[in-house]
């Protein structure tokens, strides 16, 4: 074989261990299923986003890490679809996220308010959630431009009152666990798409007249923990539920006034809850025929509550079964995975990804967790793209830990460029060492022709002589 033919192949099996590593590369200490379209750094302790993420990742998680300044960060990925930012330390919405975004995570942070051109850019948001953050205020109409959110979560924050403007795609809204004492109805009224409601563990005191008429598409509606007046100003609440709504909200418990405390309100009878309302003749005669319809409405819940049940014993049975689904392995994960309506960081955790040996496989015994953050850890920097001081002795011990964690397998993928720029530089020099070996070998069988001619070419010169 020519020198030439065996430099050329060599070089092309260089070209593509390095074109490898580029195109689908993996960060240390992450899972990478799919050829890097999903990436999983969860529970890494980062301070910033590893620079060795692929542009072209379409799913992607940092949840459960220290950052706390990601503005512009995620900008250069044009076409990430989830971005899960849970569990961190952002103290504001991040600023300079793709326009590219249909799921956007950022529970568990410290986020206080949102400003009227912090979503601006994310017209392709389907969901966002926004749970147990310190939110106070949303400007009005900071979600207004949001024409295909359908999913909003503000659980356990401390709004005063719903949000104004909200788009009309909503389909889930979850405000529970606020400081809400009172609801606006000009903002519910909007939402003719909206099939559940969460306004449990509130302030409300009774709901406005009107309020819940527009909703034609409400399937489910939670009220309960809330600080009821079974007073006449309640009587829309109270004839709404009984108009064949008592599987939405059955457990609503009057706190005031004195005498119907701890009283559910679908049994108590029009006459208790608003005695107004009764000329002085028709009240003896209406007492008798409320106690009726208070037994009546006590059997209804009974059936309603056991059919909750039922319910929620055949989704705990359906949620079990689907973690079993989650244990499978590699092979028999359906090619549709990325295509479901339920976003992928849902359906798959950083747990359950390394489970799968879709990148690497971690032995039990060399499981070493992360240690969590502390309160003694460095305040967040102003710079996204700095080290905090004193994080570097941190990152590198970690480093560590997880370089015994992972196989060999994860650190071929792993695109680190001092990794990258020592295999170029070998494969160069193995290179230039091939051609030098055969070059040599060349003038040796070259100087040995010379010194001892071919047998034919001695018969050829004594037949002559």
């Amino acid at each position: 074989m020519r020198p030439s033919l065996l430099y050329c192949l060599l070089l092309y099996l260089c070209s593509s261990l390095l074109a490898g590593l580029v195109v689908s590369p993996c960060p240390n200490g992450c899972c990478c299923p799919h050829s890097g379209a999903l990436v999983l750094c969860e529970s890494l302790g980062l301070h910033t986003l590893p620079r060795s993420v692929p542009l072209s990742t379409a799913v992607l998680s940092v949840a459960r890490n220290r950052l706390c300044n990601v503005d512009n960060v995620f900008q250069p990925y044009s076409g990430l679809q989830e971005l899960s930012l849970s569990h961190n330390q952002l103290v504001r919405f991040p600023r300079g996220l793709p326009s590219s975004l249909e799921t956007l995570q950022l529970q568990e942070n410290q986020i206080t308010y949102i400003t009227a051109g912090s979503l601006r850019q994310l017209g392709n948001l389907t969901r966002l959630d926004l749970e147990d953050n310190r939110i106070r205020a949303i400007q009005p109409g900071a979600l207004l431009g949001l024409s295909k959110l359908r999913r909003l979560t503000l659980k356990g924050n401390r709004l005063s009152h719903l949000p104004p403007n909200l788009p009309s795609s909503l389909t889930h809204l979850d405000v529970s666990a606020n400081c809400i004492s009172a609801l606006d109805s000009s903002s519910l009224g909007a939402l003719v798409n909206l099939q559940v409601l969460k306004i449990n563990s509130n302030c409300l005191r009774s709901i406005p007249e009107q309020a819940f008429d527009g909703l034609s598409r409400l399937q489910s509606v939670e009220l309960a923990n809330n600080l009821w007046v079974c007073e006449c100003d309640i009587m829309y609440l109270y004839k709404w539920l009984l108009m064949d709504r008592l599987r939405m909200a059955s457990d609503l418990v009057c706190t005031t006034p004195l005498h119907l405390a701890q009283k559910l309100l679908l049994t108590l009878s029009v006459m208790a809850i608003c005695p107004k309302l009764f000329k002085p003749a028709e009240r003896t005669s209406s007492l008798n025929t409320s106690t009726e319809t208070g037994k009546v409405v006590e059997s209804r819940i009974e059936q309603t509550t056991s059919t909750s049940m039922l319910v929620r014993s055949d989704v705990a049975c359906n949620a079990s079964s689907f973690r079993c689904q989650k244990s499978l392995p590699e092979s028999t994960i359906p090619r549709s995975f990325f295509g479901s309506d339920q976003p992928t960081l849902e359906r798959l955790s950083y747990e359950n990804c390394l489970s799968l040996n879709l990148t690497s496989f971690i032995p039990p015994s060399t499981q070493v967790p992360s240690s969590p953050a502390t309160d003694e850890e460095p305040g967040c920097v102003e710079n996204s793209t700095g080290r905090q001081p004193g994080s570097l002795t941190t990152t590198r011990s970690m480093t560590t830990t997880r370089d015994i964690e992972f196989t060999p397998r994860t650190m071929l993928q792993s695109s680190d460029p001092v990794l990258i720029a020592v295999l170029a530089v070998l494969c160069v020099l193995t290179g230039l060492l091939m051609l030098t070996v055969l070059l040599v070998l060349k003038n040796i069988l070259l100087r040995n022709l010379r010194v001892a001619p071919f047998p034919q070419v001695q018969e050829d010169i004594s037949t002559h002589s």
